[in-house]
């Protein structure tokens, strides 16, 4: 099961007031309602890959309408092979279609009686999500939630009710259906908790702290590996040119603390400035700084670069 399927279920087993779930059927039907013209009669079909969402607005709609209905499935012959499953109107739907705000020319807006309290406002958001709403699975590599709407009027009103709640939101268009979408990790679990679904919250943001901490670690490892491989190059450098100054005598000519670096870089090889400062003492008989090192190098460096351009 999908992480986005859990999400749709806890949310349908969400325990809430009559008039929010009249709000969250509407959410369902603006997405998943489909208006079919027959000899010259208007019917109202329902589609869902979920039994559970049809099992959950067959007996409002049949209670609060009054109405017949009927339930039914299609077995889809490509390749995912899913069901279809089918609530229709067996009576006239004239009733819901107008209650709903379904036809094509119609929208429902924010002074509307389906949306006059928070609560029912965010039980039709709980609708839209489960009819066309979909989310990445944390564990993949980008965090993306989204819902596609029919009506860019839709989405634009769902987007200001996000927006008045400090969820950043965005909209664009795909296919002739707007897109309402959130990339924001943050943003995701706040939509997820203003919702209600908040065993999805616990899962999404358990998965997050884990990425985020593992992504934390990797980038960690990868910076003193490559520390380590521009330290180990540098050390090399340095030994390079110790030798060549020791062979043809030249490091005779240097003073007595820059020799000194030159015996600790050989004794030590593989030893950062830390460490080396740290045995100078037993090498040496007195101790050098870590910056008085490095300057002592850096001094070596610079005279075998003069010598070997002459």
């Amino acid at each position: 099961m999908s992480f986005a399927t859990e999400v749709k279920k806890e949310l349908l087993n969400l325990d809430i007031t009559s008039c929010c779930k009249n709000a969250l059927v509407a959410g369902v039907l603006q997405g998943n309602g489909e208006i079919i013209i027959a000899n010259k009669q208007i019917k109202l079909q329902a589609t869902s890959f979920m039994p559970s969402v049809i099992r959950y607005i067959a007996p409002f709609i049949k209670q609060k309408f009054n109405i017949q209905t009927q339930t039914s499935f299609l077995e889809k012959t490509n390749i995912n092979k899913k069901r279809i499953y089918l609530l229709e109107i067996v009576d006239d739907s004239k009733p819901i279609i107008d209650a709903y705000h379904l036809m094509p020319f119609d929208t429902i807006t924010l002074d509307d009686e389906l949306l006059e309290n928070d609560c029912c406002k965010r039980a039709f958001i709980r609708g839209c999500f489960i009819s066309k709403g979909s989310i990445n699975d944390p564990r993949k590599s980008d965090y993306h939630l989204e819902i596609t709407f029919k009506k860019a009027e839709m989405a634009v009103m769902v987007s200001e009710i996000l927006l008045e709640n400090g969820i950043e939101c965005k909209i664009t268009s795909r296919k002739n259906q707007s897109l309402l979408y959130i990339k924001k990790s943050e943003s995701i679990s706040d939509f997820l908790a203003y919702m209600g679904a908040n065993s999805g919250v616990l899962q999404f943001e358990d998965i997050r702290i884990m990425r985020d901490l593992n992504n934390t670690v990797n980038r960690m490892m990868n910076c003193d590996i490559s520390n380590g491989k521009k330290s180990l190059n540098c050390c090399n450098q340095q030994l390079t040119a110790i030798k060549y100054l020791r062979e043809h005598q030249l490091d005779k000519k240097l003073t007595v603390r820059l020799q000194d670096a030159m015996r600790l870089r050989e004794e030590y090889p593989d030893c950062t400035l830390s460490e080396l400062s740290d045995f100078s003492t037993n090498i040496l008989g007195k101790h050098l700084s870590k910056s008085g090192i490095s300057h002592c190098l850096n001094e070596i460096m610079r005279y075998y670069e003069m010598v070997t351009k002459k």
